[in-house]
C-alpha cells in the first residue's frame, strides 16, 4: 500500500535539508512511501529509471551480475541512505540492482519532479554535487580493494568496519549482527561463497571471530584489524 511520506523524511537527505518548509510541503506531493519485502527488488540492473529513492527503515544491498551469474555488490544500503540518483540526471538505465535485504520502507523520488526542484532551487545542487563526490570515492576504494587486497583481507576489513560502527560488547569481545548470508559476503567482497567460508573458518580457529547463527562474535579486534 502506498503513502504520502511525512516531511521530515525528506528534510532528512541532507541535500534537501536547506529547502524551506513550503517547499518541503510542495515536493512532499510528488514522492510516494512504498513497502517491499525481504528478497523484492527495489531496482533493477538494465530498466528504465523513473527516479531514485530514500531508504526509511529496513536494510539493502547494490549489486550488478556478471554474464557468468557472478554478483558483485557495491554497498549496503542502511536507513538513511539514498540511492539510484545518477539516471535520474544522465537519463540512463539502471547501472545496478537494489534487492531488500528485509521487509524495507522506501520513499520514491520521481526523476521529473527532481529535476524541477534542482533547477528552481539552486541551494540543492551544491549539497548534491558533495554527495556524488563521496559516493564517486567510495567506489574507488572499491575497486582498489577488490584489485591490490586478498578475499581474507576483504572480509576482514568487512568485520572490522561492522564492528566498529555497528558492534556491541559483549563478554569475550565484540557481538556483530549477522545482516547478509555467506553467498551475500562473497558478492560484498567479490569472491565466491566457498573461499568465503574456509577464510572464515581459518579466523575462527586462529581465535579472531566466532561465527554464530544470528550473530559473529569478534574475539580479537585488534587482530583482524592487522588481517585488512
Amino acid at each position: 500500500m502506498d503513502n504520502a511520506p511525512a516531511t521530515d523524511d525528506i528534510r532528512a537527505i541532507p541535500y534537501f535539508a536547506r529547502l524551506s518548509d513550503e517547499d518541503i510541503t510542495h515536493f512532499a506531493e510528488h514522492v510516494v512511501l512504498r513497502r517491499v519485502a525481504a528478497r523484492d527488488f527495489i531496482i533493477v540492473e538494465g530498466d528504465p529509471s523513473h527516479g531514485f529513492f530514500y531508504l526509511r527503515s529496513g536494510k539493502a544491498r547494490i549489486f550488478r551480475t556478471g554474464p557468468d551469474g557472478r554478483e558483485q555488490s557495491f554497498r549496503l544500503v542502511s536507513p538513511g541512505d539514498t540511492f539510484g540518483e545518477v539516471p535520474v540526471f544522465d537519463r540512463g538505465p539502471n547501472p545496478a540492482t537494489v534487492e531488500a535485504l528485509e521487509a524495507s520502507e522506501v520513499l520514491f523520488f520521481p526523476s521529473s519532479a527532481v529535476v524541477e526542484l534542482v533547477e528552481h532551487h539552486p541551494e540543492v545542487a551544491l549539497p548534491l554535487l558533495i554527495h556524488f563526490a563521496k559516493r564517486l570515492r567510495s567506489f574507488t576504494e572499491l575497486v582498489e580493494q577488490i584489485s591490490l587486497q586478498t578475499v581474507p583481507a576483504r572480509i576482514a576489513r568487512y568485520l572490522y568496519s561492522l564492528a566498529r560502527e555497528e558492534g556491541v560488547e559483549a563478554p569475550g569481545g565484540i557481538i556483530v549482527p549477522r545482516e547478509v548470508t555467506q553467498q551475500d559476503l562473497a558478492s560484498l567482497v567479490g569472491s565466491v561463497r566457498e573461499v568465503v567460508s574456509r577464510a572464515l573458518k581459518v579466523m575462527e580457529e586462529d581465535g579472531v571471530v566466532e561465527i554464530r547463527r544470528r550473530e559473529i562474535l569478534i574475539r580479537d579486534l585488534a587482530a583482524l584489524r592487522n588481517l585488512t
